[in-house]
């Protein structure tokens, strides 16, 4: 099973999770790690590898997502690829990306789910308004 980290600026990793779960059911080997205001880099740096390592002992896969490229979660990760460079980061976490991963990490290897993960998270971005909803009112989804 691949295993996931979520690593986001405030508590959003974990309600990505939280939501995530509520369709899809409890996960394991799934993290989440938050990067709180005020909190000092090598603190979080601290609460990431511990994370990782823990993570690290289920198997060799681990996939990361963060928030934002650039910000203090992806370049934390980036530094600590040097110590684990077994995991793969994924920017701009979504629920549909985590979806395809919970769904599929038990069946495949991480290089043959990141394209999928990759396609969820762009495909559940879409814009809607009036004039769309009226020419396709058959499209409705529920989860």
């Amino acid at each position: 099973m691949i295993s996931v980290l979520v690593s986001t600026h405030g508590s959003t990793a974990k309600g990505l999770i939280e939501t995530t779960e509520m369709i899809c059911g409890k996960q394991s080997q799934c993290e989440a790690v938050s990067f709180a205001m005020g909190q000092s880099t090598d603190d979080f740096q601290q609460q990431l590898q511990q994370k990782l390592k823990d993570l690290q002992s289920f198997g060799a896969e681990i996939v990361c997502f963060v928030d934002l490229k650039g910000g203090t979660p992806f370049n934390t990760l980036v530094r600590l690829m040097a110590d684990f460079p077994n995991i793969e980061i994924v920017t701009g976490v979504n629920v549909p990306m985590l979806l395809e991963t919970f769904m599929q990490r038990d069946d495949v290897n991480l290089p043959t789910l990141l394209p999928d993960i990759i396609q969820a998270g762009t495909q559940g971005i879409e814009r809607y308004n009036m004039a769309s909803m009226s020419v396709d009112e058959s499209s409705d989804e529920d989860f």
